[in-house]
């Protein structure tokens, strides 16, 4: 690839977290693999039927998605502590900010930012280990974290 074509973050990303929860509040979906649904109900020390039934919900035909409390928050978020099952998030929350959906442009990646504090700050991440982490992003060729209208 050449210079011109070269992604508009070729020198990388800079991001920290600053475990503000942002991400983790307000209508979204987080998609969920075999193995992570396993982790997660291993880590929380429930059956994994149990777990399906309680914490995760259908999406259509594109998987399996973490049930949201009322207010539409993660089930796993807690306001005085964060996320309660950190060690094995999801790959998606793993992979965040740097989701293919959020490095579309310079644009989508600013109106990201006024929703993450820590977007433009920290460390700066190289345009590998940025592309690398967008190529597993936990998320679905064709959704990103938004709700589907439908409701599916």
């Amino acid at each position: 690839m050449s210079a011109s074509q070269s992604p508009w973050y070729r020198d990388g990303l800079r991001f920290e977290c600053t475990r503000c929860g942002r991400c983790c509040r307000g209508a979204g979906n987080v998609w969920l693999s075999e193995d992570e649904i396993h982790a997660l109900a291993e880590h929380l020390g429930e059956d994994e039927a149990a777990f399906r039934e309680r914490a995760t919900r259908r999406a259509g035909r594109l998987g399996v998605v973490l049930r949201e409390k009322r207010n539409r928050d993660c089930l796993f978020h807690d306001p005085k502590v964060g996320c309660t099952v950190y060690p094995v998030r999801p790959r998606q929350c793993d992979a965040y900010p740097f989701w293919r959906a959020n490095l579309v442009d310079r644009e989508t990646w600013a109106k990201e930012a006024l929703s993450c504090p820590g977007l433009g700050d920290g460390p700066l991440y190289s345009r590998e280990t940025v592309e690398a982490t967008a190529a597993n992003d936990g998320l679905p060729d064709k959704r990103t974290r938004q709700r589907d209208p439908s409701g599916e």
